[in-house]
């Protein structure tokens, strides 16, 4: 979040056309505090933003809406995930101990929290498609991409044979969905009118969520940790049964 608040005061204070230590000035502000945050070092109150802002000549609208944040995934599966790195970013360990402290050390929780916060149904570059299609069509598409990518959502869940039918909704992680989305639209599958109707998501996965992947049957699947988030982000009966797997491990 540090980072985001940066950049954003970084951005407004090129577009103002005036130095740093000059909005600094204007907002009342040290030149330090000023730099701290740009570089994310700090997080200031919502009052220093407004001011530094308006110093800007910019005005501060703040809307609150669903929680797409992929460290917080990144965050269960550093606590749960024994293949997961020791060593995590900065974001992920943030995200990993909040989690834990949310939940109270319960892995159940703190999957549930994990999923509530990850979003990928609201991630900014997800595409949602509806229609039926296959399994194998999917892995076809991906494979066809020239890039990674694994399935999670209710087909982790599922598994289902090549040609069998995608459950709703599934995910589909790859490093560019902008690569994937023209070869999966057509026929069967078009774009979703709204996100509870998606046979698919298709998202951009951060390198570490190809950390644990398998294979069965000529089909690349996410770790289990990362379907179960996915399976209860997205809702519906993969959530019911994403609850109750989890609740076996």
């Amino acid at each position: 979040m540090e980072q985001d608040v940066g950049r954003l005061v970084a951005e407004c204070i090129e577009r103002s056309g005036l130095s740093a230590r000059q909005v600094a000035a204007r907002a009342g502000v040290s030149a330090s505090t000023v730099h701290r945050i740009v570089n994310g070092v700090v997080s200031p109150s919502v009052d220093t933003l407004d001011t530094i802002t308006t110093a800007c000549g910019a005005g501060l609208t703040i809307i609150a809406a669903p929680l797409a944040t992929p460290a917080a995934a990144a965050g269960a599966r550093a606590i749960l995930d024994p293949l997961y790195p020791t060593e995590v970013a900065p974001d992920i360990e943030h995200w990993a101990g909040r989690l834990d402290a949310w939940a109270d050390g319960d892995p159940v929780e703190i999957v549930e929290e994990a999923a509530r916060a990850s979003g990928v149904l609201h991630r900014p570059e997800a595409v949602r498609l509806s229609g039926e299609t296959t399994i194998g069509r999917l892995a076809s598409a991906g494979d066809a991409s020239g890039q990674r990518w694994a399935l999670s959502g209710a087909a982790g869940l599922d598994l289902p044979s090549f040609d069998e039918a995608v459950p709703a909704i599934s995910v589909m992680w790859c490093e560019d969905p902008s690569v994937l989305v023209p070869v999966l639209v057509g026929g069967a599958l078009r774009p979703a009118s709204a996100p509870d109707g998606a046979t698919v998501v298709v998202a951009a996965a951060e390198p570490d969520l190809f950390l644990g992947t398998f294979e069965r049957d000529r089909v690349v699947y996410a770790a289990p940790i990362q379907i179960a988030i996915d399976a209860i982000s997205v809702g519906g009966d993969a959530a019911d049964r994403a609850r109750e797997e989890i609740r076996t491990w």
